[in-house]
């Protein structure tokens, strides 16, 4: 390969540039043209070509300087990687665009699916107390089918896992984040029940459990990753719920709290309910998961005196607001009870009027 360096440097120095400058000059449109000629070359090739014939070239023209060679070395290096860098550029915005938009319309899907519920739960208030179990029943059951992240919940765990596998240095704490962050999400979308909060976490536990199985050099640092990930989703959960049940009453009215025994019995073995949901993991998983599994179970159970805390703050917050609750159904009971009275009492008299009235004229009509 030539390059042709000299008859760049040349015309350099004709168009009145000075000597040291047209040589880089030279370099610079040489080894471009040499890349822009030699497309399909790999870049090994291309590089090891275009370094043998630079360094004839600039030993002919007696400039092969230390510095002068880093400065073709970088001309090359930029030649070759720049129409790349400008193609990944390009991929990451339109990744950055697709993500806003993928992102925006699954928060309008979850406000959607969110309406329908909501309009469900209020048709259900006008039903007979006795029809109205039944009805909440198949609700609830509907929602733990959709409301798990949308139905999408289990594509969404396999993709970060994997993603965490290919891309990140630390696994095991990428996938601890990852896990963390996507429970929390599946979590927050619906109603806080025990029979949600064990098909999530079966969910995302099942995933790892499999792709663990698939991937047995790194079975260890998905599966731990994954059950401390799921833990430090119930802690975050939990403090959120504290949070609402604290200073968020219309969130309350609107319904993300449907049975409070039932939320505070869940709370108060919320470390058994998640170790059971480990072991019942581990009984469908293979004896090489399960042992991975139950050694992680002893390791996160240190871990579970702060979810054990939070859960019992978070029951009495809920017991409070569960008695002041009753307080205001008590008082407006009695309001209603004294608003019914008064107009007993006042369709009363004027039934008794009308009696009286009545009898007046019948009386009346027997004299005539």
């Amino acid at each position: 390969m030539e390059l042709e360096i000299r008859a760049y440097c040349d015309k350099a120095l004709a168009s009145g540039q000075e000597k040291d400058k047209a040589i880089k000059e030279g370099i610079k449109k040489a080894i471009e043209a040499a890349v822009h000629l030699h497309p399909g070359m790999s870049a090994q090739n291309l590089s090891e070509q275009i370094a043998a014939a630079l360094y004839e070239e600039l030993a002919a023209l007696e400039k092969t300087d230390e510095a002068l060679l880093q400065y073709a070395f970088e001309i090359l290096i930029d030649t070759v990687q720049k129409p790349k860098e400008k193609e990944i550029e390009h991929l990451i915005i339109e990744i950055d665009r697709l993500r806003r938009h993928l992102s925006t319309e699954e928060e309008e899907l979850q406000r959607s699916l969110r309406g329908l519920f909501i309009g469900i739960e209020r048709a259900a208030e006008k039903l007979e107390p006795s029809k109205r179990r039944q009805w909440e029943e198949a609700l609830e059951n509907t929602e733990l089918e959709h409301v798990e992240g949308l139905g999408i919940l289990n594509e969404t765990v396999e993709a970060a896992l994997i993603a965490a596998l290919e891309e990140a240095e630390e696994i095991e704490s990428a996938i601890r984040e990852v896990i963390r962050q996507i429970t929390h999400k599946a979590l927050s979308e619906g109603l806080l029940s025990a029979a949600r909060v064990h098909a999530i976490l079966t969910t995302i536990l099942m995933k790892a459990s499999e792709l663990a199985e698939a991937t047995p050099t790194k079975a260890k640092e998905i599966i731990h990753g994954t059950v401390y990930g799921i833990n430090d989703a119930l802690i975050t959960t939990v403090k959120q719920l504290k949070e609402q049940l604290n200073f968020a009453p219309e969130e309350i009215k609107a319904g993300h709290i449907v049975n409070w025994e039932e939320l505070i019995k869940m709370l108060s073995r919320s470390d058994e309910l998640y170790k059971e949901i480990i072991d019942d993991v581990a009984a469908k998983s293979t004896p090489f998961i399960r042992e991975i599994l139950n050694e992680s179970a002893g390791v996160v159970g240190d871990q579970f005196a702060e979810l054990k805390r939070i859960s019992n703050e978070t029951i009495e917050v809920a017991k409070k607001k569960l008695t002041l609750l009753a307080k205001e159904a008590a008082t407006k009971g009695a309001e209603l009870k004294e608003q019914l009275t008064n107009e007993a009492k006042k369709l009363g008299t004027k039934a008794w009027k009308k009696a009286v009235e009545m009898a007046e004229a019948y009386k009346n009509r027997i004299e005539k």
